[in-house]
């Protein structure tokens, strides 16, 4: 799950276009028992694609996603 700085960072966006998504109904998130809002990858992808990688080839039949240093597992 991401929070809303993590899904931000995982789709090249700042946090207020994710939030504009989320009251948009765009996105759905969950409360955690923190009362901070989770977003599922997938609801979040279906939106906003992930960052590829620079270096990714057109022709690579295996494209490696970039994975930002603010990405952590909850």
């Amino acid at each position: 799950m991401y929070t809303i700085a993590t899904a931000a960072a995982a789709v090249g966006r700042n946090k207020t276009a994710i939030l504009r998504a989320i009251k948009a109904g765009k996105i759905s998130v969950e409360k955690d028992e923190n009362g901070e809002w989770q977003i599922d990858p997938a609801d979040l992808h279906r939106i906003y694609p992930p960052l590829r990688n620079a270096s990714m080839r057109a022709n690579d039949m295996h494209p490696q996603l970039h994975q930002s240093p603010l990405l952590t597992p909850v």
